[in-house]
Parts: structure tokens; sequence; C-alpha cells
């Protein structure tokens, strides 16, 4: 089975491989910007807080700064503590997924609030998907919903999803449908997110749910999805159609 019905949005997750030791400065780079977060500097202590997370190198390939979730997540406080919504919306994240800090799904909330109250624009789905992970899929829903109406086409995705298999919500695959389009011509939007979309209206046309279903519309749905040969979800549903 392709996707899951108990929670099928684990379909859009991916084991995303992001560089590591991809920052590049010198050593007295590196002593300035430390010196300038022990001041208290919020944005020195994120970009502190991201050498830390990533690692980092000097121009030569040597490591200037060895990776360390511990710490990363140290200096996110520090600058999530001193007002900088970003950072208290990444720290909500590791709070929630145990990453780098004891995890404490409560205390994550409540960052991510705050960093929704200040202006930030990913705050509101990363509390949606905590409280997905946490099994209050109607408050997901909620949230999902304030993400997509602020213009955040991978929110509307996840809100999509929820409607077409009836999950937190009445299901309903016509509103879910509506969602998977909107998403494709969405600007907001991660390129893995738009090929989400994609994948997901060629299943509402492969079941025939909220669309008039056709193996064909289905077929170039699924292809669209895959066009860079990355979409593991829509490959295997093609070559079953091949089959």
């Amino acid at each position: 089975m392709v996707i899951d019905s108990e929670s099928p949005w684990r379909v859009t997750q991916r084991d995303w491989n992001w560089p590591v030791y991809a920052y590049k400065m010198s050593a007295s780079e590196w002593r300035a910007l430390l010196a300038q977060a022990k001041r208290s500097d919020p944005e020195a202590e994120w970009e502190v807080a991201d050498r830390y997370g990533d690692g980092c190198k000097n121009h030569s390939g040597m490591i200037l700064v060895k990776r360390s979730p511990k710490k990363a997540a140290r200096w996110f406080r520090r600058a999530a503590e001193h007002g900088l919504a970003p950072a208290q919306n990444t720290l909500g994240v590791l709070l929630s997924n145990g990453d780098g800090i004891r995890k404490n799904v409560d205390e994550a909330l409540s960052w991510l609030r705050r960093a929704f109250r200040a202006g930030d624009a990913c705050a509101a789905q990363n509390i949606a998907i905590t409280y997905r992970q946490i099994g209050d899929l109607r408050t997901a829903v909620k949230w999902f919903r304030k993400s997509a109406d602020a213009g955040d086409g991978d929110a509307l995705i996840q809100l999509g999803i929820h409607y077409y298999w009836g999950k937190g919500v009445r299901k309903n695959p016509k509103t879910a449908v509506r969602c998977f389009r909107i998403a494709t011509k969405a600007k907001n939007i991660s390129e893995a997110g738009r090929d989400d979309a994609f994948f997901l209206l060629g299943v509402a046309y492969s079941e025939g749910e909220g669309v008039r279903a056709s193996v064909r519309n289905a077929r170039k749905l699924f292809e669209r999805a895959n066009i860079d040969n990355d979409h593991q979800a829509a490959s295997k549903i093609l070559c079953q159609l091949q089959a």
C-alpha cells in the first residue's frame, strides 16, 4: 500500500539529506560572531546556533565548528529568549522532536505560539504538526487552516489530506481536491510540496474521490509529481499502472 490511510500525511514526509559543514568562514570571522553572540545579539545568537547545527569549515576545508545539536539548541534558546521569532519557531520544533534538547511538547507549543504571535509565518504549520503528533487532529486541522489562510501552500496540502481522508474533520474529497489544485499553483510552496499536490490530485483521479475517475488524468498527474524522478510514492504507483 502506497498510502497508509491511518496516517496519510506520511506520504508527504521526506528523509532529507541536508548538507553538513556547508558553512564556510575564517577563524577570525567565527570568533567575531561568537563574541557578538555572547553580547546577547539575537541575530548573532541565531547564526551561532546555525553553525553548531550544521557545522562549519574554514576556507581550506578544515572543520572550524564541530556539529553539536545540544549547543545549537542552547543558542537557539538564547536567541528565542531575546525575542527573535524565527529562533522561537526553531526552538519549538526542537523541543517537539527532542532534537538536541529534552522533548517537551507543552514548552514546544508555548514557543511556537510566541513565534506565531510575533509574525513568524512557519509557526502555524509547526503548531499543527505538533498537535498532530500528539493525536489532537481537530486542533491540528484548525492550525493547518490558519497557516493555509495565511498563504502557506504546504499547509494547504496538509489541510487537503485531512479533508480527503476525514482525519480530524468531516471527510470532504471535493474540498480536498480544491486544496490540492490551489496548491499546485501556489506561490509560497516548496518544490517538494508542489510535487505532493500533483501526486495527491492523481490519487483523487485514480480513486474517483472528489472528481470523476480518470486513469489517464491520474497518470499525467503522477508523472508530473515525479518529474525529477524523486517522488517515491508516485514512482511506485506509475510502476503499478504499467504492470
